[in-house]
């Protein structure tokens, strides 16, 4: 299989090189690389320092005109480490569609749902060991790939509208492709966005039909005022960041299906604020999760979930549009099983 992936990398990037005269096919990517220091008071956890990539990846991605203001497109982007030999390349977005100023684009593969898509606008670390859906500032419903409410969903059809006033509308769903399991439980996903004067604001809502309680809803928003933005988030628990939290989710490696949620109310929320000054962001972020009986919904057994407190404090350096250097603080409180802190500096280079 790796040498099948690395086979068709290299294609990817000898198509990209000779579309480098064709401004409708691009070549892209971005390298990152850390050293994270972690201590954690977790039972059998060994504190360390690592490097790690978060998330380095390349792609290819393009358009046809295809006359009458239609034009098709493509991205086909892959996950890679460049860390360690041995691991995988690994697939992101990838997808095929096609466009139309006025009606808005329909797009078909693997892609953000409408839950994910806006919440990397409210964080300035995304990408890295101190991204908000990493440390609890937002769910891992922002992260993952599968059908089972993770962020990236596969076998999906998604719409896109024109903007209309700075408003404009996402709509996923899924096609469930393990039928196997006797369940027929096609994810959905619907989110709104409004952009203008200075203003960013989303609301979304994810469900993966498999009850009532597998489900979850958010708002956010940020307001840009000179250097200073500030953004928040609030994540409403219907089950789903339950399921989630307490290892319900697919596991995208066994392919292992969801169960069902039997509890809810461990909603998220977080605030926070950056500053720029010339090439230089500061920010600062606090956030806290609520409890919940776990996925068994029964009190006192192993998936129950605790209240956290969690706050980061990070900044980068800009040397050019594409390399920046960072580094950053975050810490999380639990209620009973005590603390985890993270460390991380690293650098990123995007082409």
């Amino acid at each position: 299989m790796n040498k099948k992936l690395i086979a068709t990398a290299m294609g990817l990037i000898m198509a990209g090189g000779m579309g480098l005269a064709n401004a409708d096919v691009k070549l892209y990517g971005q390298i990152t690389l850390e050293l994270d220091a972690v201590d954690s008071d977790a039972a059998g956890f060994q504190d360390d320092i690592n490097m790690n990539s978060n998330t380095s990846s390349f792609g290819v991605k393009g358009s046809e005109d295809l006359g009458n203001g239609l034009s098709a497109f493509f991205k086909l982007e892959f996950q890679v480490d460049p860390t360690e030999r041995a691991k995988n390349i690994t697939d992101r977005d990838q997808y095929i569609g096609l466009k139309m100023e006025r009606f808005g684009k329909l797009l078909f593969g693997t892609a953000s749902t409408a839950y994910k898509a806006p919440g990397s606008k409210i964080d300035a670390f995304y990408r890295t060991n101190l991204q908000s859906r990493q440390i609890g500032l937002q769910s891992n419903l922002h992260s993952g790939a599968g059908e089972e409410g993770e962020g990236r969903g596969e076998n999906m059809v998604r719409y896109d509208s024109p903007s209309f006033g700075g408003v404009k509308v996402i709509g996923t769903y899924q096609f469930d492709n393990g039928k196997d399991d006797g369940e027929d439980d096609d994810p959905y996903s619907l989110g709104v966005q409004f952009k203008g004067g200075g203003f960013f604001a989303a609301a979304s809502y994810i469900s993966t039909q498999q009850s009532d309680d597998n489900a979850a809803a958010q708002l956010l928003g940020k307001y840009t005022l000179g250097g200073l933005e500030f953004h928040t988030i609030y994540e409403f628990d219907l089950g789903l960041i339950t399921a989630q939290r307490s290892n319900g989710l697919a596991d995208s490696t066994t392919g292992d299906r969801a169960g069902t949620a039997n509890d809810d109310g461990a909603d998220i929320w977080s605030l926070g604020v950056t500053y720029t000054i010339g090439n230089n962001l500061v920010a600062f972020d606090y956030g806290q999760g609520d409890d919940s009986k776990g996925k068994d919904g029964v009190a006192n057994t192993a998936d129950d979930l605790e209240d956290y407190a969690v706050w980061r404090l990070a900044a980068y350096h800009k040397f050019s549009k594409r390399t920046r250097v960072f580094a950053g603080y975050a810490n999380t409180d639990y209620d009973e099983k005590g603390e985890d802190d993270i460390f991380t500096l690293g650098m990123r280079h995007s082409f």
